[in-house]
């Protein structure tokens, strides 16, 4: 397989909060080597670590397909042919190699690093006994169409994990509470079909692997979204934060799509 470079990536957001607060963004790991990860987190020393996502891998030959609503027929055959394209890019240049252990050593260094909240992908559909208990002796917290209230730097936030089988009535609960809001959503296609007009300060997701090949600064392709797809990359409505994520885990490789770690500067601009 070709070698991903990853690389860090900085967006200042104004938040209205009285101090300034740094999260790290990582997505779609993918049970993939997570050194430059780690090594891009310890630079950029977030307050908290949120994961949107797809750090394991755990789901079927198609179920994980499944969880996209409403899929035309045009659609869904786009998506087999890039799957077979995919197929044959991985016998020419070999299968990415996925271990659980690049998962459970991702969580545990993150942990060291700072506080981490996870939510589940696409890839998630269940997670091992052992995945949970690496989890929990993390530290990390699992968001599963739930929330978490958090206390960092005298400030109060609500932190919130939107499950890919998406909980409209928990979103909406979600919603309507009070103080500073984060939620962490895999498909950023949710967006437009469940989240534009929820009281949500700040929506942060992956899952569309940068459009795979971006021209002029725009992607080809995404899973949800099809060719052409419009949320891959960067800040969209000043709320929402897609990251093209931090391996390729498509035997097409990346082309002006570097893998990548996210920091958001939160503060009063």
């Amino acid at each position: 397989m070709m070698n991903n470079p990853c690389v860090l990536t900085e967006y200042t957001v104004d938040a209205g909060l009285p101090k300034r607060l740094t999260l790290g963004l990582v997505s779609d790991l993918h049970e993939q080597e997570p050194e430059q990860v780690l090594e891009l987190l310890c630079r950029g020393k977030p307050d908290l670590i949120l994961v949107p996502g797809d750090t394991f891998e755990r789901h079927g030959e198609v179920l994980d397909t499944l969880r996209i609503p409403d899929e035309g027929r045009m659609r869904r055959l786009l998506r087999g042919a890039i799957m077979k394209a995919d197929d044959i890019f991985e016998y020419v240049a070999g299968k990415p190699v996925h271990t659980s252990e690049y998962a459970y050593r991702f969580l545990r260094e993150a942990g060291t690093i700072a506080p981490v909240y996870l939510s589940p992908g696409n890839h998630e559909w269940y997670f091992l006994p052992e995945d949970r208990e690496v989890i929990k002796k993390s530290g990390c917290v699992l968001l599963d169409n739930q929330e978490r209230k958090v206390r960092i730097a005298g400030m109060t936030l609500r932190i919130g994990g939107f499950s890919s089988v998406p909980d409209l009535h928990w979103v909406r609960e979600f919603s309507s509470r009070d103080g500073y809001k984060i939620l962490l959503c895999h498909h950023p296609e949710y967006y437009p079909r469940y989240l534009k007009q929820e009281n949500i300060d700040l929506i942060l997701s992956g899952h569309a692997h940068g459009g795979q090949i971006r021209v002029a600064g725009h992607g080809i392709y995404a899973p949800g979204q099809g060719l052409f797809p419009r949320y891959t990359k960067g800040i969209y409505d000043g709320r929402l934060i897609v990251t093209t994520g931090a391996s390729n885990t498509s035997s097409v490789p990346r082309w002006g799509n570097p893998c990548e770690v996210v920091l958001i500067h939160l503060g009063k601009c």
